[in-house]
């Protein structure tokens, strides 16, 4: 059954996609940056625009190192203006201009329900009037904003918009039954097995290396409705990326 043949990868370390100066970096090692490993090898391995959905520490920093050097496409989007003035100024002149003419993008979300903020409506109205959506396809798409259903709107909205979706702590989906399936639970820190087939033709399920940083690991889910293949990734070093 394809679920199971797809639902866990061993980690694999993938040297053929780290230069010199790309293995004296290391990844951080917290439950909020488990994805990096993920993301690292497929923006790696690709060379279009890529979109994040909810910045921070463990994401912005490493994708606009990548996309740099060619001054690839890379929009950031979140409806915490703290955490977006953080990048934006970090970044002002270096690839981000206030008019967001520069390669890398930072738009706010707005419309935040401070009664409920659990409510991802926000988020849905922005992508809907967000010409870029429209316009551009997207090799990389990554997943880590608030509210948890604002996590599922954006993976309907862009499965079919990026060759590659990449969502971090997954497992909160089929646990309650948003979306995906559960074939074998996440028990006593070891990885558990997942259907995606609902919303993705192809995907893999990666867990860090042990000893995780939190009791589900946190796992990441890497989809897609266009790939057969994946990049490899290394789980083998707990590393960080530095600007």
């Amino acid at each position: 059954m394809k679920f199971l043949k797809m639902s866990l990868i061993v980690p694999a370390i993938c040297l053929s996609l780290l230069s010199a100066e790309d293995k004296n970096n290391r990844f951080t090692w917290d439950a909020w940056s488990t994805h990096q490993p993920v993301l690292y090898a497929v923006a790696k391995s690709t060379t279009g625009p890529i979109i994040e959905f909810g910045c921070g520490n463990g994401s912005t920093d490493l994708l606009h190192k990548i996309c740099q050097k060619e001054g690839r496409t890379l929009i950031t989007l979140d409806d915490d203006l703290r955490w977006l003035n953080k990048f934006a100024k970090k970044y002002l002149g270096r690839g981000y201009s206030p008019d967001n003419s520069g390669w890398h993008k930072f738009y706010f979300v707005p419309g935040k329900n401070l009664a409920n903020l659990e409510d991802p409506s926000h988020w849905v109205d922005f992508m809907e009037k967000l010409e870029l959506l429209s316009s551009l396809d997207f090799d990389v798409c990554f997943i880590d904003q608030a509210p948890w259903l604002a996590r599922y709107e954006t993976v309907k909205k862009m499965r079919n918009k990026a060759r590659f979706v990449i969502v971090h702590d997954f497992d909160y989906f089929p646990m309650n039954k948003v979306f995906g399936k559960t074939i074998k639970p996440i028990l006593n820190n070891q990885p558990g097995e997942f259907d995606f087939s609902d919303v993705f033709s192809n995907f893999r399920v990666f867990f860090p290396k042990q000893p995780w940083p939190a009791d589900t690991g946190p796992p990441t889910l890497l989809g897609s409705n266009f790939e057969v293949s994946f990049p490899e990734v290394d789980f083998s070093q707990r590393i960080s990326i530095k600007d």
